[in-house]
């Protein structure tokens, strides 16, 4: 990495502190930012303020912070990773079909009650539950084929057979408040988010940094074409199976925590190339760094535009992420 790249890099990890740090007084119940400081401070510092503020500060907006930048960093690097390996740069986390079946899974427990009975996490474990199904279907189907093209178009199958069975329960239900409910889930919400819920999406976060750096060679050499990374002794086969299956554990931890939310996996590695370069190695940082940005600004939008009501963070991703991804496409394809 030379010196321009790590300036670029550090650049960013401050701009995001500061920013994890400003949106936390953003809300129905705004906060100056120099009284957050002075509760993190107290806090650090092990002083009880026992305030509304401070408990507004840790209960309520600091795990939610805390995970729109975990969840921005997740669907950013599993984006990339499917660009990779399908070769193709529309591609999304998406693609794979995991998140219709985390819809599916969740509006399932939302729409018959099931919810309520396992409450707090029944959605989340509902959507775990179709996530996965989606996965072992996925990973089922297309095998140990070598085709980007075969694995999109079984994602696109199943993405479309999820998807239709969630839009039968959502019509077959009578219950309106039940039907709001599973749309706004379905839309993306942070609302909710726990300390509890922390760990695990931190979790898989690092184990997704962690997989990247290790085949940042192998996921550099599919960049030249299969054929060659085949030639040069890479087993594309087993690269793509790796790669469908954490992605898929990802999505499926990610979806089923905060609902669909859609264009950040798909925009962001665009911007992120832009600013740096194609290797992986250090794609990946700047990947994260954005993806986790943009999420806590768009939450910060989500929660500030109509409030004390919420904007479900998905139709706000689609609102900022659309123009930019039409200007890269044009930008692409301008002699086209």
């Amino acid at each position: 990495m030379d010196k321009k790249i790590f300036f670029r890099a550090l650049m960013l990890t401050l701009i995001l502190v500061a920013s994890m740090i400003i949106a936390i007084g953003f809300g129905s119940v705004e906060i100056e930012t120099s009284r957050v400081i002075d509760e993190v401070a107290a806090s650090l510092q092990g002083r009880q303020t026992n305030s509304s503020d401070a408990m507004i500060i840790f209960d309520i907006r600091l795990p939610r912070i805390i995970f729109a930048a975990i969840s921005g960093a997740i669907l950013s690097l599993t984006g990339m990773l499917m660009q990779t390996v399908s070769q193709n740069y529309l591609a999304d986390p998406y693609i794979l079909g995991v998140s219709s079946g985390a819809g599916m899974g969740a509006v399932f427990c939302i729409i018959t009650g099931v919810a309520q009975i396992f409450a707090p996490y029944g959605v989340y474990v509902g959507a775990f539950f179709g996530a996965t199904l989606a996965t072992i279907i996925v990973v089922k189907i297309a095998g140990t084929s070598n085709s980007p093209i075969k694995l999109v178009l079984i994602g696109m199958g199943i993405s479309a057979l999820f998807s239709a069975f969630t839009m039968l329960e959502i019509y077959g239900s009578k219950n309106e408040a039940q039907v709001r409910s599973a749309m706004f889930w379905l839309m993306g919400s942070f609302t909710g988010i726990q300390w509890a819920m922390i760990p695990v999406a931190l979790t898989v976060l690092i184990a997704l940094i962690i997989f990247v750096w290790l085949f940042r060679h192998e996921l550099d050499l599919i960049l030249l074409g299969r054929e060659e990374a085949q030639h040069l002794g890479l087993s594309t086969e087993r690269m793509q199976q790796a790669v469908v299956l954490i992605s898929s554990l990802a999505i499926a931890v990610t979806v089923s925590i905060a609902g669909i939310i859609g264009f950040i996996g798909l925009v962001i590695p665009h911007i992120a190339r832009f600013i740096s370069e194609s290797r992986h190695g250090v794609l990946m940082w700047f990947t994260t760094l954005i993806g986790a940005f943009v999420m806590i600004w768009a939450d910060v939008m989500a929660r500030s535009i109509f409030k004390p009501e919420e904007v479900p963070i998905g139709i706000l991703t689609a609102c900022l992420g659309a123009p930019i991804f039409m200007q890269i496409i044009n930008r692409q394809y301008k002699d086209s």
